[in-house]
């Protein structure tokens, strides 16, 4: 894409971990389930870079019983030298948390390997779908 401007990764860094297991973890319990939630939030700093948060809250166990739980922060810093041919806006709630994602899954599976329990390997996100989902919520009126 010669001539059009894009946005890089300047930086990306770990700005909170946070993990919590009890001491037997049976993942072939039926009730066994998970669940992750993912927010994004953004900001255009003063030398015009965008810094993107990504918080991943994870939860695992039995019915109502957390046997593990991390919530994980990354920040990331996009530089972008002239007008990018992506609006900031969706480039920071899609293209720019898909790029940190993988970041995400890699300190998830190797903290949790750290803990003694086989990595927990989440699976890829649709950011793009995952926004626009997003943006129709927001324009449901309240029930």
């Amino acid at each position: 894409m010669a001539g059009q401007s894009m946005f890089r990764l300047s930086e990306i860094y770990l700005l909170e971990s946070i993990f919590k297991r009890v001491a037997n973890v049976d993942f072939k319990e039926p009730t066994f389930k998970n669940s992750a939630n993912i927010s994004v939030e953004h900001q255009v700093l003063e030398n015009d870079s965008l810094q993107i948060t990504v918080t991943l809250d994870f939860k695992a166990g039995k019915s109502r019983v957390k046997e593990i739980s991390a919530k994980i922060k990354m920040i990331g810093i996009f530089i972008c030298d002239t007008d990018p041919i992506i609006p900031i806006d969706q480039f920071a709630v899609a293209n720019g948390p898909a790029i940190m994602f993988p970041f995400l899954r890699e300190h998830l599976a190797s903290i949790t390997l750290k803990a003694g329990i086989s990595p927990i390997l989440l699976p890829s996100v649709n950011f793009i779908r995952l926004s626009t989902e997003n943006k129709a919520k927001k324009k449901l009126p309240n029930a």
